[in-house]
């Protein structure tokens, strides 16, 4: 169990600015908000400049900086050091793991200012699609659609994958809100769809 929960992590992060790596181009655009990180009080997390809200509960693991690194494969100080955070592209918020289901939780940011083109949320997730379609079975992935779910009330749009590792599959929903230049990502991953479902329900948009 330990080594799927280690590939549903490397996945997620893998894949989590996937859009960012096919674009070089940039535009000179700055970030309409300042960014911020979320904060984790009595197993809720919250993140009001992009309002963002996931309420986990008492059996979820919040990982460390340091942890998620690990998982990333590089030193803590390289994704979380001095200037690297708010004033970069790319902020890796959360990492969040259900110690009884092993289902993942994390939430991330990109600024768009920095890529050609990256207009909205649709186009985003096309990119990602594309590329984690074309990974295959090199990353256990069966398929990837766009869909919309529901948050507070309203529709928007996902990214529904499939993985297989072994003879176990993983489902998988990235869920994106823009403000302004920085597209938000909420990407959540389970053994099951019914707890998948379940997981969704938790996530609202402030």
């Amino acid at each position: 169990m330990k080594k799927i929960l280690a590939f549903m992590m490397a996945f997620a992060m893998l894949f989590s600015f996937a859009a960012c790596s096919s674009e070089e181009s940039k535009n000179g655009e700055t970030a309409e908000i300042v960014p911020e990180r979320g904060i984790v009080e009595n197993g809720i997390y919250k993140n009001s400049a992009f309002g963002f809200v996931f309420e986990a509960g008492e059996n979820w693991y919040f990982l460390t900086d340091e942890e998620i690194a690990s998982v990333m494969g590089v030193a803590a100080e390289e994704i979380y050091g001095e200037g690297t955070v708010i004033e970069g592209d790319h902020i890796y918020d959360v990492y969040c793991v259900d110690n009884e289901t092993n289902a993942t939780v994390s939430v991330n940011y990109e600024n768009l200012g920095t890529l050609g083109g990256m207009t909205d949320a649709n186009y985003y997730l096309e990119t990602v699609m594309t590329q984690v379609l074309s990974t295959g079975a090199q990353s256990g992935v069966v398929d990837a659609v766009i869909s919309n779910v529901k948050i507070s009330g309203t529709e928007v749009p996902c990214l529904e994958i499939v993985l297989e590792y072994g003879d176990q599959k993983i489902y998988e929903k990235m869920i994106v809100k823009q403000i302004g230049t920085w597209m938000g990502t909420v990407t959540v991953a389970s053994l099951s769809e019914e707890e998948l479902d379940s997981l969704v329900g938790k996530i609202s948009f402030e």
